[in-house]
Order: structure tokens, then C-alpha cells, then sequence
């Protein structure tokens, strides 16, 4: 079975992607990029990970989630496959660390929506354990304009690279169901 790298714009669907994944295959065990960003801001909080200017790390950080995904994968040969999910990767980036034959890699963006559809999304599917959870509108705002304009340049250059790119702009969970199913078919190969 191949591993599996999920990248794109925040709130795409990554997340939920990799948990109906490993949920169907117990064997895929899921590396959140977020949460090892989180964990060096909170030990590490000099390294600047979560900003430009940093000792490096925000630029360092594909390299290292890399890194961490194939010595995990070396490591369990056999046993166990990983997931990998992020929204820190370019396609660019994915591309030259994670375009492997043994790696079925993907992008999740929201391309079609615009920044209050982008919004409404974020609010009506948020939890507390979301990190939008406590943020204010304005800040929420900000962040769906930034993703909505990622998302058009990582579709674009997906197709160029020839990357899978999924839009999840709308129909979402049907968009992921259907997502899923063609992973099965190519991951089982």
C-alpha cells in the first residue's frame, strides 16, 4: 500500500481526509504538520516557526516533516503506512520532497469560494478545539483571504506539476467521500 501526503489551503478538508482514511485502514497511522509546528513553538518558541524571520524553521519545516515521514516509513516497512497532512507545503515543495513512488500525494484547496463563503465555513464547522475557535472576525476574515488566494495558486501550479488537486470548495463532504474512493484505488495497487 502507498503512503499517503495531503497538503493545501487551511479548512480544505486535510484533516478530515486523513481521519476517514486511517478510520477505514487502521494500518495509516496520520503525522499532523500543525501539531509539530505547535509543539516547536511551545518548547522551541526562539525558533520563530509560526513567522517569517525565524531561525529557519518556517523554511525548514517541509524538510524536516519529510524527513520525519520517510525514516517513520523506513522505520515500520510493512507494518504501518502514514498519512501526512499539512497546509505549510507548497506544491513546489511537496513536489521535490514528497513526489514519490512509494507516496500517493494530493492537494485540497478551496479555489471557487470567496472569502465570505471561506468565513461562513470556518464559523458554521469550527469547534472548540479549533485554533479559529477564539479568534476574532476580522482575524478569521484575513485568514479565508489569504487561503482563498492560495488556493488559486496552488491549483495552478498543480497542474502544472501534474499534483492531484481537489477542489473543496463546495459539496465538501461529498467532494471527500468521493476523494476517498480513489484513493482506495490507487493506494491498494
Amino acid at each position: 500500500m502507498k503512503n499517503i501526503a495531503i497538503f493545501g489551503s487551511s479548512r480544505s478538508g486535510k484533516s478530515t481526509l486523513a481521519k476517514m482514511i486511517s478510520k477505514k485502514y487502521s494500518n495509516y497511522h496520520i503525522i499532523i504538520g500543525d501539531d509539530i509546528r505547535w509543539a516547536f513553538q511551545e518548547v522551541l518558541p526562539n525558533n520563530n516557526i509560526n513567522s517569517k524571520g525565524g531561525i529557519g524553521m518556517v523554511e525548514d519545516f517541509p524538510n524536516f516533516l519529510s524527513c520525519l515521514f520517510y525514516k517513520s516509513i523506513k522505520r515500520n516497512k510493512g507494518e504501518i503506512n502514514y498519512i501526512v497532512e499539512t497546509c505549510d507545503i507548497t506544491p513546489k515543495k511537496a513536489y521535490q520532497l514528497f513526489n514519490k513512488e512509494d507516496t500517493l500525494l494530493l492537494f485540497l484547496g478551496t479555489p471557487r469560494q470567496t472569502i465570505d463563503e471561506h468565513f461562513n465555513e470556518i464559523r458554521k464547522y469550527q469547534t472548540e478545539k479549533d485554533w479559529t475557535y477564539d479568534r476574532s472576525d476580522e482575524h478569521i476574515l484575513e485568514h479565508s483571504k489569504h487561503w482563498i488566494s492560495k488556493s488559486i495558486e496552488y491549483e495552478k501550479e498543480c497542474k502544472e506539476l501534474n499534483i492531484w488537486f481537489v477542489d473543496t470548495s463546495f459539496d465538501r463532504e461529498e467532494v471527500l467521500n468521493h476523494t476517498l474512493e480513489s484513493i482506495e484505488e490507487m493506494i491498494i495497487k
